[in-house]
């Protein structure tokens, strides 16, 4: 059973709804309204207040341009229709809301055929080679529809495989700036600037890569070829050895290791390590090296090696007479 508190807020519900011109929850609190009064046990004075309340909410409802359309001699409350009242609003109510989804879904139909229609004709221009007239297309469709969820990508990759990365940067950036959480942008963004031998714009979307969605074998194996470009060698070595630790039989990862490890490190090299490991290893041996030249005899005299003192070169002979050459002129 509904108390006239209930009754109350719904109605003040439905007078806030009113207020702010949301007719739809307007709608839906009011027939809730009407519903209860129907169905409650409240008489005398509260129920004149309540009569009250839910007039002037009908009155409110009614000045809305789009309730006027809908039922242009408008609709009044009537003591004692409560529940026909009720069911004729959640009917118009639940009338509305289909109309308002289908036009919705349509809206969105149309504007995914444009969006195709555009984009389909920009590529086309683009298999032709003439980016100036794709550029056109896909300009006039992005500005058009700036917040469809990658859009901006689409137009930026197709430019990128095409082979006219520059082209693309620029809807890549934007792309990322809009949805930053999205990876592939990042990856169309980071071929752009491979394919423009732009080293270190690559390794810095590499790094924007990694600390937002991690690193893989992939990011490891372009980052060790962006770092053999610029002649890094040891950073390419790196690359590549952290490419063979997250996948042991990558052939490209081996193939530039084993390239670089033994011109860097010479016989300290091991497969697979890093350039720090190495050093460390190298540094350890020698230290190990050197502690065990020290060995000791049993008679407590120290085993080392006395260094012996040069011996003193003797004279040179002079030959004898009778073995000696003369040269006569």
């Amino acid at each position: 059973m509904s108390s006239p508190k209930s009754i109350k807020e719904n109605v003040a519900r439905a007078k806030s709804y009113g207020q702010r011109k949301d007719y739809m929850r307007c709608l839906h609190a009011l027939s809730l309204s009407l519903d209860e009064l129907a169905s409650s046990q409240v008489f005398g004075r509260e129920k004149f207040e309540i009569g009250i309340l839910i007039d002037e909410v009908f009155r409110q409802l009614m000045a809305m341009e789009e309730l006027k359309r809908v039922l242009p001699r408008g609709l009044k409350y009537v003591k004692g229709q409560e529940k026909k009242l009720a069911a004729l609003l959640m009917k118009i109510h639940d009338t509305i809301k289909n109309a308002l989804e289908k036009a919705a879904v349509e809206k969105v139909r149309k504007q995914k055929n444009q969006i195709d229609k555009f984009v389909l004709a920009g590529h086309k221009f683009l298999m032709e080679k003439d980016v100036k007239e794709a550029k056109k297309y896909f300009r006039k469709i992005t500005e058009a529809f700036p917040d469809e969820r990658g859009l901006l990508q689409d137009v930026g990759g197709r430019l990128v495989k095409t082979g006219f990365p520059s082209d693309g940067v620029e809807y890549l950036e934007r792309a990322i700036e809009k949805t930053p959480s999205d990876s592939r942008p990042y990856i169309s963004l980071l071929s752009a600037y491979e394919m423009m031998t732009e080293q270190d714009k690559a390794l810095a979307v590499i790094k924007d890569i990694v600390r937002r969605f991690g690193a893989n074998e992939s990011v490891f194996i372009r980052q060790a070829k962006l770092f053999l470009g610029k002649r890094m060698y040891t950073e390419a070595y790196d690359a590549a050895a952290a490419a063979l630790k997250a996948n042991p039989l990558n052939r490209e990862a081996k193939k530039i290791s084993d390239k670089l490890g033994p011109k860097i490190f010479g016989r300290g090299y091991t497969p697979g390590a890093t350039a720090s490991d190495i050093k460390a290893k190298s540094s350890a041996g020698g230290a190990k090296g050197k502690k065990e030249s020290v060995s000791f005899s049993l008679d407590g005299s120290s085993g080392a090696k006395k260094d012996k003192p040069a011996k003193k070169k003797a004279p040179a002979k002079k030959p004898a007479a009778s073995k000696a050459i003369k040269l006569d002129f």
